[in-house]
């Protein structure tokens, strides 16, 4: 096996032990900003993931598939930051 394959072997690795503790975070998470952290990080290593197995696989239109999950996940977590912010707040009615 080539040093390559190995560094990609132990990036699954990794990346699948950084999805289990960051699921457990979102699940185990005392409120709710650490929920939204945690599943933006799942987002990001959703892109990492797809990014690694372009790499494995030599298919360059998955890094498209990378980009546009970056993209969904940094509106997902904007919305949701908004939420938040707007529920610390009381909801106030001028918000809108």
């Amino acid at each position: 096996m080539s040093l390559l394959g190995v560094a990609m072997a132990l990036a699954g690795l990794l990346l699948t032990i950084a999805v289990g503790l960051t699921a457990w975070r979102m699940l185990q998470g005392p409120g709710i900003a650490d929920r939204a952290v945690a599943l933006d990080l799942l987002g990001l290593l959703a892109v990492a993931g797809v990014a690694l197995a372009a790499l494995a696989g030599g298919h360059l239109a998955l890094l498209d598939i990378a980009l546009g999950l970056g993209l969904v996940g940094f509106i997902g977590t904007v919305g949701v930051a908004a939420f938040i912010e707007r529920a610390a707040r009381g909801g106030e009615k001028g918000d809108e």
